[in-house]
């Protein structure tokens, strides 16, 4: 070591070493000097991450707006087969496919094969979509079950709701019932109709739903 690192060292520890909190600091310094290395690497971490989700993010949503103006377009405009949809669909990548920005898109192209009778091909891209937030739960779980009610998938389209249902911040939840309920009569299944009818009068009194839910009940029990 040089005679001035010596002095710089020999100053420094002179001046720490006048309080008690001072000599701590430099007893520890090169503690300290590693954790603030590791406190800057991990800030440098999470800017870099941060970064890395945006332009995840970017990619995804360029790779949407790319299908929606050139598939979905061209299926509209009647260049494209509807029935080579769901395919098209299909060979996009997952995290394309369950991107939040992906539900509003999917739910066009539901209705569209909905409207030509082409349930089997809406089924085949709305069962592809993650809806984990309440609202876009809410409409890809009704769109699904509608479509496999048409199906004569009357379980399928039961399963479907009781998952939407099951949500704590789920959407219009009268509503949900109502068709649980429906649908479970369909089925067969009165005892499971009976439930959700009941719990719609007890927990939602006032909803239109609730006076649905009484006809129905009358019918059950004339």
């Amino acid at each position: 070591m040089s005679e001035a690192t010596q002095t710089q060292t020999q100053t420094l520890e002179q001046t720490l070493n006048r309080t008690d909190f001072g000599h701590l600091i430099f007893e520890y310094r090169k503690v300290m000097f590693a954790l603030i290395a590791a406190v800057l690497v991990a800030v440098m971490g999470f800017s870099l991450w941060k970064q890395s989700q945006k332009s995840q993010a970017e990619a995804v949503s360029a790779k949407v707006y790319q299908f929606q103006s050139q598939t979905w377009s061209s299926v509209k405009e009647g260049k494209l087969a509807s029935t080579e949809l769901p395919k098209l669909f299909d060979a996009l990548d997952q995290d394309v496919k369950s991107a939040p920005i992906m539900i509003p898109l999917a739910l066009e192209m539901g209705k569209f094969l909905h409207d030509k009778g082409q349930f089997v091909e809406a089924e085949l891209i709305l069962s592809k979509i993650n809806a984990v937030h309440p609202i876009g739960q809410f409409f890809v779980s009704s769109q699904r079950a509608i479509i496999l009610e048409k199906l004569n998938k009357i379980p399928e389209a039961i399963a479907v709701l009781e998952l939407a249902a099951k949500n704590k911040e789920a959407l219009m939840a009268a509503k949900l019932n109502l068709e649980l309920g429906r649908l479970n009569l369909l089925n067969g299944e009165k005892a499971k109709a009976k439930t959700h009818f009941e719990y719609i009068l007890s927990t939602y009194p006032n909803d239109d739903m609730a006076k649905l839910a009484k006809l129905y009940m009358g019918k059950m029990n004339p």
